[in-house]
């Protein structure tokens, strides 16, 4: 089965991206066209030629995205942000060059014209003040990269002028290009959010099959450069997509199918749940796979390091008053992972 791929934007958390990426490729799927609004527009041509991104997304820094003085990793940090601001202000916004150089660098217009993969990209123009939605075909010589840089020009950057035209990052009318896809006949879509900051048009299924892989919660900033958080990103894309085709079970953390079934019918999926939630809040690493038996051992090997969960477990376990484990209920995840854990120790 071919699908085609449509990449939302949102600045650094366009890591989780190159995850999914992964997973795809090794699940062999074919993907025969791609769409992709800012930094999915630089996924999606990364993607359209073939290549891994993950060593760019690992290596990638602010000095390779604009020339700005900054305080830390994140570009969007209260420390960083004033002096961006009074640089933004004062010249029209921030100078991408860096950026321009690293796309350059990376995308050789010949081989993505030439490459099998049908790829469009999103962009607004100011001057025109409207939504540019375009395939490489539509875009002239020369402008490729232009075109995807005027996509990935994040709102506090200097407009991208192209032919006496002002354009800026297309996430502010179309995030997720999907209608792009199914204008073009494709029924089959793999859609790919990273909870950026934008508008999600709209689009007329007529039939199509649109695949989600969302991120359930973002690793890392929309500006932040810091490489744990984009290395975990990646990783979070890439179980994601595994468990969306069905290679994992699980909410929160990847179980082995056989495993997790064997789970379920043991001690049903609420239990499940509570031992995710355990988990969260101990710590213990979500981007491994585990068997439900491991997650759950280690769980209860390790509880006592969240002194919350830990009074929450020894109450419930000496609690026998229904009224005082109804109230308790109310408190969500804190007490469902406790119960199970409760209940879990009498049995594993």
């Amino acid at each position: 089965m071919k699908y085609a791929l449509a990449l939302a934007g949102g600045g650094t958390r366009g890591a989780f991206q190159a995850g999914v990426w992964r997973a795809l490729r090794e699940m062999e799927m074919e993907i025969s066209a791609i769409t992709g609004t800012s930094i999915g527009a630089v996924n999606g041509a990364m993607f359209a030629l073939g290549r891994d991104t993950e060593d760019m997304w690992r290596n990638i820094s602010v000095d390779d995205i604009v020339d700005v003085p900054k305080k830390n990793s994140n570009l969007l940090s209260l420390e960083s942000l004033p002096g961006i601001v009074k640089k933004g202000v004062g010249e029209g916004g921030l100078d991408a060059a860096p950026f321009k150089r690293l796309l350059t660098s990376l995308i050789s217009e010949d081989e993505l014209r030439s490459s099998p993969v049908d790829y469009g990209l999103c962009t607004f123009s100011i001057t025109d003040k409207r939504s540019v939605e375009v395939f490489k075909e539509d875009i002239p010589d020369g402008r490729l990269v232009d075109f995807i840089l005027a996509s990935a020009c994040f709102p506090v950057f200097k407009p991208m002028v192209i032919d006496g035209k002002e354009y800026t990052d297309g996430s502010t009318r179309n995030n997720l290009p999907i209608n792009m896809l199914i204008g073009r006949g494709y029924d089959t879509i793999i859609s790919v959010s990273v909870k950026g900051v934008g508008v999600i048009k709209d689009y007329n299924g007529c039939g199509a099959n649109v695949i989600r892989v969302d991120s359930p919660a973002p690793e890392v900033g929309l500006m932040d450069f810091d490489g744990e958080a984009i290395g975990r990103s990646i990783k979070s894309g890439y179980f994601e997509c595994m468990k969306v085709f069905g290679q994992y079970s699980g909410s929160t953390y990847s179980f082995y199918n056989a495993s997790y079934r064997e789970a379920v019918s043991a001690f049903g999926e609420e239990l499940i749940h509570g031992v995710e939630a355990a988990a969260k809040m101990i710590g213990i690493d979500p981007y491994v796979p585990y068997s439900f038996k491991d997650l759950a051992l280690t769980v209860l090997a390790e509880y006592e390091k969240s002194p919350r969960l830990r009074r929450m477990t020894e109450h419930i376990a000496r609690g026998k008053d229904n009224f005082i484990n109804e109230k308790l209920d109310m408190l969500g995840e804190l007490y469902y992972a406790a119960n199970s854990i409760v209940y879990l120790s009498k049995y594993l």
